[in-house]
C-alpha cells in the first residue's frame, strides 16, 4: 500500500483542503479523487514527489512566463 496525498484546489489553483491516505495503486487513488471532485473545482493526486494525476479544472499559470 502506498501513501497518496489528495489536494483539493479552488479555481485559482490554491489548496483548499488536503488529506493523505493509503491506496493499493494509482487507479484506486484516482477513483477516490474523482469522488471528491464531484463538489470541487480540481483535485491533484500525489505520491511522494510524483504527480499521479489532476482531475477537474484546467491548470493555468498567471503572470509572465
Amino acid at each position: 500500500m502506498n501513501i497518496y496525498r489528495l489536494y483539493v484546489l479552488d479555481d485559482d489553483d490554491r489548496i483548499e483542503d488536503a488529506f493523505e491516505k493509503g491506496f493499493a495503486d494509482d487507479a484506486t487513488a484516482l477513483a477516490q479523487a474523482e469522488a471528491v471532485l464531484r463538489e470541487e473545482y480540481a483535485v491533484e493526486v500525489w505520491t511522494g514527489g510524483r504527480l499521479v494525476g489532476r482531475l477537474g479544472g484546467e491548470f493555468h499559470v498567471e503572470g509572465p512566463i
